[in-house]
């Protein structure tokens, strides 16, 4: 009988979509006497998938949106941080097409902007995400955060569907887009401005039939704090259990995503169709929505750069009390397996 390592990741681009979608961890552990296994294997109870958000299954790994991984371990989970990426996407600040009184960032002052709340998800990032989004882009301005007026609009989606979705197996896509209710609420005049980020506002700008449009997008922001969002960075963690007990399946998963991440860097339009099948969109959308060079920033890793996104990331969480310990990132890592994987790889360890 095998062992089992369990993998969950985001309906986003990562090494670990594309380690999947070319079915490499099945060649990587082949001999190893451990299988990878998708946590939806486990059942499909709330209580068995939160640990997408919480991360307290033993022997597992998580790639994706960066704050749950930062407020499971504020809350105390025991893992360890494995890298880290910064996949540039659209980070848009949408608003009615025929709302003339918005032009731009500023006209925003006073107006409601919606706020998220998905009553049945233990770590609202999408909350996060919008209001992070709105933040920045005032603050891009010289505008304080207190002229912000957020507004709540309840989201009824069933979360659960977007972690390791059924269209990433090749499924049609009938969930319907992950901003529906804010859409919905920002055409129906309960609200004035929404935020939506990456190939999912594919899906939004479906449903709404041309009646929205983007006011800013921050990708373009130069600074990165302004840039910095749930998924950006994306956040590689490890089960503790594993790095304790075994490093080695640590350093062959890593050496995994790295060869993935290699692959895509010169296989652009295979890599382009198992991104869309990763986020539930077409390759025309994966060339919209992020930048044409996403393909050089799959590959996981523990840069200044890197940790710095964290570092902004994790600080505007504890200071809007999405998390009450700011703990050390320093501590979090574990560097050394990621620098093995490197090595092994024949790879330049990026300071």
């Amino acid at each position: 009988m095998s062992n089992t390592i369990w993998y969950t990741r985001c309906p986003v681009p990562t090494a670990s979509g594309i380690a999947k979608q070319r079915d490499m961890f099945n060649s990587a552990f082949a001999d190893s006497g451990w299988a990878v296994r998708n946590i939806r294997e486990r059942g499909e109870s709330g209580d068995k998938l939160n640990t997408h958000f919480s991360h307290d299954l033993d022997d597992s790994f998580r790639e994706g949106g960066g704050s749950p991984p930062v407020w499971a371990r504020a809350n105390g989970a025991d893992t360890s941080l494995l890298g880290v990426s910064f996949i540039e996407e659209t980070l848009g600040l949408f608003v009615r097409a025929d709302d003339d009184s918005i032009k731009s960032v500023p006209d925003l002052v006073g107006k409601r902007l919606a706020l998220p709340v998905w009553p049945e998800l233990i770590m609202n990032f999408f909350r996060f995400a919008a209001q992070k989004a709105f933040v920045s882009a005032l603050q891009l301005e010289g505008i304080p955060e207190s002229e912000a007026n957020f507004v709540d609009v309840v989201e009824t989606g069933d979360h659960f569907q977007l972690l390791n979705p059924s269209f990433s197996e090749g499924k049609e896509r009938t969930i319907k887009s992950y901003y529906t209710c804010q859409a919905q609420a920002l055409l129906s005049g309960e609200v004035d401005a929404i935020f939506a980020k990456g190939g999912e506002i594919a899906a939004m700008l479906a449903e709404s039939d041309g009646k929205i449009r983007m006011l800013t997008n921050l990708i373009d922001a130069e600074p990165m704090w302004a840039k910095v969002n749930n998924a950006t960075p994306r956040i590689l963690t490890v089960s503790n259990s594993l790095v304790r007990e075994n490093p080695e399946q640590v350093i062959t998963y890593a050496r995994t995503l790295l060869q993935a991440a290699k692959w895509a860097q010169t296989h652009h339009d295979e890599a382009d169709v198992a991104m869309a099948k990763e986020t539930g969109v077409t390759p025309a959308d994966i060339h919209t929505y992020y930048t044409r060079d996403l393909y050089d920033k799959l590959m996981p890793e523990l840069s200044v750069r890197m940790l710095d996104a964290v570092e902004v990331l994790k600080t505007f969480l504890y200071e809007h009390d999405f998390i009450d310990n700011n703990f050390s990132t320093e501590e979090w890592m574990a560097k050394e397996l990621l620098q093995e994987a490197y090595s092994r790889e024949g790879i330049d360890w990026r300071e």
